[in-house]
C-alpha cells in the first residue's frame, strides 16, 4: 500500500469511527446497528484488561442477536433505564490501525481512545476508555466485527452502563 493509499484509508476509518460516535450520540441505534457484521462481537469488560469474556466478568458481551435485541428494546421506550434518554457526546482519539505487515485480507484492527460525557438529570459522568475495533470490508463498506472497549476504571464500582460506549 502507498503512502497515499495509508493516508486515504487512515481518514476513512477515522470518518467511519466518528460516524458510529455520531449515530450512537443522536440516538439512531438502527443505524448504528446497520454499522456491524452480522457475526459482530461487543465486549465491555470488567475487572481490568479481561482477555477471556467467557471466563470473566463482563459489563457488555453481547452477540449481534443481543445487539439487536438491545437496539430494539432502546428504540421501543421500554427501556426503564433510558427514561429520560442520556444525552451524550463522544470523543474518539489516538485512533491507530494497527499494521500486521503485508495484510492480504480486507481485516483491520483499529486502535483508539473514548471519552463519553452522560448527562441525565441530576447527574454527569465521563466515561473514558480504550477501544479496539475490528473492522472489515463488505459490500465496499466498513462493518464492525469486533468491538472492546476497556473502560479506565472498570475495576472500580462504576454507576450502571445503560447506554452503548
Amino acid at each position: 500500500m502507498s503512502s497515499l493509499d495509508e493516508v486515504f484509508e487512515q481518514h476513512r476509518i477515522e470518518q467511519f469511527l466518528f460516524r458510529e460516535a455520531r449515530l450512537i450520540d443522536e440516538r439512531q441505534f438502527a443505524d448504528w446497528e446497520e454499522l456491524w457484521d452480522d457475526d459482530g462481537i461487543y465486549w465491555v469488560p470488567a475487572n481490568g484488561d479481561s482477555t477471556d469474556p467467557d471466563r470473566d466478568v463482563s459489563l457488555v458481551y453481547d452477540n449481534r442477536s443481543r445487539l439487536h435485541t438491545r437496539v430494539e428494546r432502546y428504540a421501543s421506550g421500554k427501556a426503564f433505564s433510558q427514561h429520560p434518554p442520556p444525552r451524550t457526546a463522544h470523543i474518539v482519539a489516538n485512533i491507530a490501525i494497527e499494521t500486521d505487515g503485508d495484510r492480504h485480507d480486507r481485516q483491520r484492527i483499529v486502535h483508539s481512545t473514548v471519552q463519553v460525557a452522560e448527562s441525565r438529570p441530576g447527574f454527569r459522568i465521563d466515561w473514558v476508555g480504550r477501544t479496539t475495533h475490528h473492522l472489515t470490508e463488505r459490500d465496499g463498506e466498513l462493518r464492525i466485527t469486533f468491538k472492546k472497549v476497556v473502560l479506565v476504571d472498570n475495576d472500580q464500582e462504576l454507576t450502571t452502563l445503560d447506554f452503548v460506549l
